[in-house]
Parts: structure tokens; C-alpha cells; sequence
């Protein structure tokens, strides 16, 4: 199973809006993150992400993108300064490739926790509109498998 941890796009201030949608350079880092999963044939199974505008609209863009149908589904427990512990049985139960659009702290902690045991933010940074990718091996451990931002995937090009 592949665990996609997509950080949401550059968003506008909340000053200029206080729901903080996607700016244009959010607009453009998520192309480029789902160019690139489409690019290695990444095939998320279900796309999760949290409440928050910037992170359904990078979730949004992600699957336009790939040129996927699937749905959305908004959760709560994703937002920043949720607790990435109450994500665990659910991922232990799945099996199919998941995609998590979402927010710094919470996807670094998410990616600590599953990788080393603990939810260490600093541990695992994602750029806006980064990816890290975990993949789970056998009984339940994983490994990372692929960390880049769109300045790295810009890089590729």
C-alpha cells in the first residue's frame, strides 16, 4: 500500500480571504505535484482531506489532473493541530493506494509517527504542495519511498 501525504498549495493570506483558498502559485505547485504522481503512475484509490478550502481544492486539482473521477472526502481530524494517533487503526485496516491532502503539522506528524513512533513535526518537513510518499511493508511497518516538492519536480523537467 502507498500512503500519499500531499501538502496543500501556497494559499492566499487570511487577511484577503479568511477562508484561504489556493493562491495561483498554490494553483500551479498542485499541477505540478499531480503532474508528477501521474507521471509515476501513482493510483490513489480514495482521496481524503480535511475541512479547510486550500486542502479540498488541492485535493481537487490533484485528481483533475491525473484524470481520475473519484471523489472527495472531507474529514474532520485532518486539520493542522489534529492528533495523527487517531488516523492509525483506520490506515492499519486499508489496503488500496490513499491519497491525504492536507497541512503542516499534521501530515509531518503523521509521517513521523508511522515511520519512527512518534509525531515529531520536524522530523519529516513537505514544502507547499509536496509530497511524501510511505509505503507499508508487511505487518504493518513502513518506509518512506519518495519525498519532493514542485521546486524539485520543476527541477526534473
Amino acid at each position: 500500500m502507498f500512503l500519499y501525504l500531499v501538502r496543500h498549495g501556497e494559499a492566499v493570506d487570511e487577511a484577503e480571504d479568511p477562508e484561504r483558498p489556493l493562491s495561483a502559485r498554490g494553483i500551479q505547485e498542485v499541477s505540478l505535484t499531480g503532474q508528477f504522481l501521474k507521471s509515476i503512475n501513482a493510483r490513489p484509490k480514495s482521496f481524503l482531506c480535511s475541512e479547510k478550502l486550500r486542502s479540498r481544492q488541492t485535493a481537487q486539482r490533484i485528481i483533475d489532473v491525473m484524470g481520475f473521477s473519484e471523489k472527495i472526502e472531507q474529514r474532520k481530524g485532518l486539520s493542522p493541530k489534529d492528533a495523527p494517533e487517531n488516523l492509525l487503526d483506520e490506515l492499519a485496516l486499508r489496503s488500496e493506494d490513499l491519497l491525504i491532502a492536507g497541512h503542516s503539522p499534521f501530515l509531518p506528524k503523521l509521517a513521523a509517527l508511522l515511520l519512527c513512533g512518534r509525531a515529531d513535526a520536524d522530523a519529516f518537513p513537505i514544502a507547499s504542495g509536496g509530497i511524501i510518499r510511505l509505503e507499508r511493508e508487511g505487518r504493518g511497518a513502513w518506509r518512506l519511498s519518495l519525498a519532493i516538492s514542485p521546486a524539485e519536480i520543476l527541477e526534473s523537467l
